[in-house]
């Protein structure tokens, strides 16, 4: 595991999930909702400068940002824009040149601990079964494992890998282990996802499914997230919100509000208003020289 992805999961406060199954679920439920209502994010005035020897490198200027408890939010932006430093940024495992950035009122100044986040590449251990890989999770923050077994599973099964449970990494695809990569940032139950290009490096079917299973997680958690791609379909058919970032240095050139029906369904994706949505991010990349034809 990186380091970056250690100290994501560094030991945290622990927060009790039920079994799946039991008569304790919709109590946990309410509890995630309340968690996830009290962690809003604010970022104000975000610039971020690079400096290795007499080389400098604006990654991102001046960002302004409020997202919603509970909201998904897509950011999006052509590849050096500062998509991946800003959700580092967030994350506390990169410090911000100038600006503030708050997490349910409370200043960034270091990694974040109450969130999950999910890297491009599955960044998992080689050694340790599928199953075992979503639990490390539950290890480095010293809960119980049996209590978070069931959760496990229940989450493997929904996303269609459960029956893998016992493989190692190299056994399967590329996508299942991203599955797997998803679940483990999921099983703590985080008020925060934070998801940085997960399908980037996926073939064009298993991105779909993936975005269809990410969305029907999200649909029952509700968990605030900020999914980084650079898929205009894609952060239309995720997001309720979708950041479309200038080129380098990344700034926000607008915000487009999504308002289409869930879940995102091939009559949405294949709808006039869903098109409409995509062409108005296409034409915004056009004027600043990102697209040409």
């Amino acid at each position: 595991m990186t380091a970056a992805s250690s100290s994501a999961v560094a030991a945290a406060p622990a927060r009790s999930l039920p079994v799946a199954g039991s008569a304790a679920v919709d109590t946990a439920s309410k509890a995630a909702a309340s968690a996830v209502a009290g962690s809003p994010i604010r970022i104000q005035n975000v610039s971020h400068v690079f400096r290795r020897g007499d080389m400098v490198t604006h990654a991102l200027d001046r960002v302004d940002l409020e997202i919603e408890a509970g909201e998904f939010v897509a950011v999006l932006g052509p590849s050096g824009c500062g998509k991946s430093t800003l959700l580092k940024i967030l994350a506390g495992l990169l410090d911000h040149t100038t600006g503030e950035i708050e997490i349910a009122g409370k200043p960034v100044t270091g990694p974040q601990t109450e969130l999950g986040i999910v890297f491009q590449s599955p960044v998992l251990l080689d050694w340790r079964t599928i199953l075992d890989n979503v639990l490390v999770q539950i290890e480095l923050r010293g809960l119980d494992r049996r209590r978070y077994l069931d959760p496990a599973l229940d989450l493997l099964r929904k996303v269609g890998i459960e029956e893998f449970k016992d493989r190692l990494p190299r056994e399967l695809s590329g996508g299942m282990r991203q599955r797997a990569a998803i679940i483990r940032s999921l099983i703590h139950d985080p008020p925060l996802l934070m998801m940085d290009e997960p399908f980037g490096a996926l073939d064009a079917l298993t991105r779909e499914q993936m975005r269809i299973d990410l969305e029907k997680l999200w649909l029952e958690r509700r968990h605030t997230t900020v999914f980084i791609t650079h898929g205009i379909s894609e952060a239309v058919a995720l997001a309720d919100r979708v950041v479309v970032m200038t080129p380098r240095p990344g700034r926000i050139d607008h915000v487009i509000d999504i308002d289409l029906p869930r879940p995102r369904d091939k009559a949405v994706i294949t709808s006039a208003p869903f098109a409409a949505y995509c062409d108005e991010i296409t034409e915004s990349f056009m004027r600043h020289g990102v697209i040409r034809y």
